[in-house]
């Protein structure tokens, strides 16, 4: 048989999306781009689907490096890419389906939630991998092969659930080998610098199944993350060439997919020109899949107790001060992991249980239907072909968006568990903030379906998760990761209200998960009914929208209960720059670029009111990219704001904004402000 020279990509973002509304809420650290995922996609995701190279004749060619290799590419990033970057999801699409080979053969599934499976609940871990093939089948029209374990966390218990959903092989790394054995052969003790890498082996399972286990190539692996062995890519084939073992064997280079393009520049065009050389100088196969195709391994390998890739003490990197770490920083500490994980656990437990217990009330079985959820997460069935399936007798209305809401606060349970949250050295980064996130829905959830809170005790027990780097305790991380988050149905509705009177028949009928319905009253009173895309759940609203001078604006809205008053900072950024441009460009206009021009050229003749700063901070926010012409903009809005300041400018809401556009000291805020999140 052939050997094998190439590389598995591993693709992956946690999920960013805010859980509230379905959006994804702007990161200033990745300015001038929206977020994180819009600038990775930027400099890697778009790159990596074809990437042109130079032929010898000095024509030039498209290449597609993912098609003629091995890639997994994380659900959450997948739903961003379907619905923020289409061109890229499109792509890999149309390649996939014109691969003779199948998209099994290339792309390998992952868990919906890149969470450390072993130290999941073994209910738990179950959901993980079925929502993962769930998740791989709807998009490939496939079953997955192969299944990507988020940060290589294995266990035997790990391996036994892949293998009963029908998973045959995974990839991992040689420093989670422990011992080896050829057929009749004794084991022998190996160390990633001892195991033999070009071969693919098996782990027998306690079931009696067995599983196929590939061994990237650690120096070479090392060598493409943390070195520049990417830069050439002569060099990079002609080395893995000569690392080939025997006649068949594999030489398999494995590193994140942003290795190529984000964190080394050009990246993409190196791995790209390595894998086309091996092809056509060296007439070597370059996709593991393929290579598996029909294979049988002979050797055996015992595998670690528990293991990860990034953590040298089995999983302790996400449940304990281990040392593992990154981004440290004078005077950090790590004792937060401990009881961030076990907070989780206790709500994990404590609110599942409570969950399952009310949707037993409804369906005919809570694990079944809590696992063929994933259907509905990756849109194979719909909500209605999902309670059609489970119910387990008529349901009303609000019968059955009880149901979706339960299955929903599952959901949000296993994203509060996103492997992200314990990687870096302190707890208030954006990691940890998001799984908190996901935590307070879940709360919400809970406490609506089964009327039960679990909020109080579940923010006690954070207390020990203390950021050594801002000095502040556990309570204040929570505020500070959900205050200026969450929104409800109130907030949803008003800012739908401020959308209508402002654009008029061009307001969004969609935001999010939210569809939005119109009825215009007398008197400028417009009744506002949204629907929960995911749980079904209707909310009705009497609403009357004042637009004051320049950009003051609030909405009166009702439930029939009681009028409240909502103000524009509390719309949400998406709708305050919708109003912005409707309201100076005009209904149908769409510029956000002219709008801040305008603002800014407004705000040389007279000083700018809060109302003005909220505005100008969702303007900047709103484009995928800010161009030179929109910052350009946004700094003569900034000036002028300085200009007309007397001392009395409260700037902490124009502090994201400024320390982004590197303006700290003519705003006189300390360089060592950390850019918020």
């Amino acid at each position: 048989m052939s050997p094998i020279a190439g590389f598995h990509y591993h693709f992956y973002q946690p999920p960013r999306e805010d859980p509230w509304t379905g959006l994804f809420n702007h990161e200033w650290s990745a300015w001038p781009y929206h977020d994180w995922n819009e600038r990775i996609a930027a400099e890697c995701y778009r790159a990596m689907v074809a990437v042109a190279l130079e032929n010898e004749d000095a024509t030039t060619s498209l290449f597609e490096p993912l098609t003629q290799s091995s890639f997994d590419l994380g659900p959450t990033l997948h739903h961003w890419l379907a619905k923020y970057a289409p061109d890229v999801e499109t792509a890999l699409q149309r390649e996939m389906r014109a691969s003779s080979r199948g998209a099994h053969r290339v792309v390998v599934a992952a868990p919906l939630v890149h969470a450390i499976v072993p130290l999941a609940t073994p209910t738990d871990q179950e959901r993980l991998v079925a929502w993962g093939i769930d998740d791989f089948r709807s998009r490939y029209g496939e079953e997955p092969v192969g299944m990507w374990l988020p940060e290589t966390g294995v266990d035997l218990a790990t391996l036994e659930v892949l293998a009963r959903q029908g998973i045959t092989y995974t990839v991992l790394m040689p420093t989670q080998a422990a011992m080896t054995r050829a057929p009749g052969e004794k084991w022998v003790k190996v160390g990633a610098d001892t195991l033999d890498t070009s071969k693919a082996y098996f782990v027998s399972l306690p079931s009696g199944a067995r599983i196929t286990v590939v061994f990237g190539h650690h120096d070479l692996s090392q060598s493409i993350a943390f070195g520049d062995l990417v830069a050439d890519g002569n060099k990079l084939a002609d080395t893995m060439i000569a690392a080939l073992g025997e006649d068949d064997g594999v030489v398999l280079i494995v590193a994140d997919g942003e290795t190529y393009g984000h964190h080394h520049r050009f990246g993409d065009i190196g791995v790209a020109w390595a894998t086309r050389r091996l092809q056509e100088k060296y007439q070597i196969s370059t996709t593991l899949g393929e290579w598996l195709s029909g294979r049988i391994p002979t050797h055996e390998v015992q595998l670690h107790d528990v293991s990860a890739w990034s953590c040298a003490h089995g999983v302790e990197r996400w449940r304990s001060a281990c040392g593992c770490v990154t981004g440290e920083r004078a005077g950090f500490d790590l004792k937060w992991r401990a009881p961030l994980r076990d907070a989780l656990d206790w709500l994990r437990e404590h609110a599942g249980s409570a969950l399952d217990w009310e949707l037993g009330h409804h369906v005919q079985s809570s694990d079944a239907a809590v696992l063929d959820y994933g259907k509905v997460i990756a849109g194979e069935w719909s909500a209605q072909d999902f309670l059609g399936r489970h119910q387990n007798r008529e349901l009303n209305h609000d019968e059955r968006s009880r149901v979706l809401e339960v299955c929903e606060a599952h959901r949000n349970l296993m994203y509060s568990f996103t492997s992200c949250a314990w990687f870096f050295a302190d707890p208030a980064e954006i990691e940890t903030s998001i799984v908190l996130r996901y935590a307070a829905l879940a709360l919400e959830l809970t406490r609506r379906t089964t009327g039960r809170d679990f909020e109080t005790p579940f923010v006690q027990r954070l207390a020990a998760v203390r950021s050594a780097h801002y000095d502040i305790s556990g309570e204040q991380l929570w505020q500070r990761a959900c205050d200026g988050f969450r929104t409800d149905e109130v907030q949803i509705a008003a800012g739908a209200a401020a959308e209508f009177a402002s654009c008029g028949d061009f307001a969004r009928t969609t935001r999010g998960t939210w569809s939005i319905h119109y009825q215009p009253g007398e008197s400028a009173e417009v009744r506002i009914t949204l629907t929960n895309t995911l749980t079904l759940r209707k909310f009705t609203f009497l609403t009357h929208t004042t637009l004051g001078d320049n950009s003051a604006l609030f909405v009166d809205i009702s439930d029939n209960t009681m009028w409240r008053r909502v103000d524009l900072e509390r719309l949400g950024a998406d709708v305050i720059s919708r109003v912005a441009v409707a309201r100076m460009m005009g209904k149908r206009s769409s510029d956000v670029e002219g709008t801040l021009s305008l603002l800014a050229s407004d705000l040389l003749h007279r000083r700018s009111t809060h109302d003005d700063e909220v505005t100008l901070l969702a303007l900047a926010a709103a484009p995928r990219f800010v161009t030179p012409v929109g910052e350009a903009a946004i700094r003569r809005a900034l000036w002028a704001i300085v200009a007309h300041d007397h001392g009395d400018v409260d700037r902490v809401a124009l502090e994201p904004l400024v320390l982004a556009m590197g303006l700290q000291d003519t705003f006189n805020l300390s360089k060592n402000v950390e850019v918020t999140h």
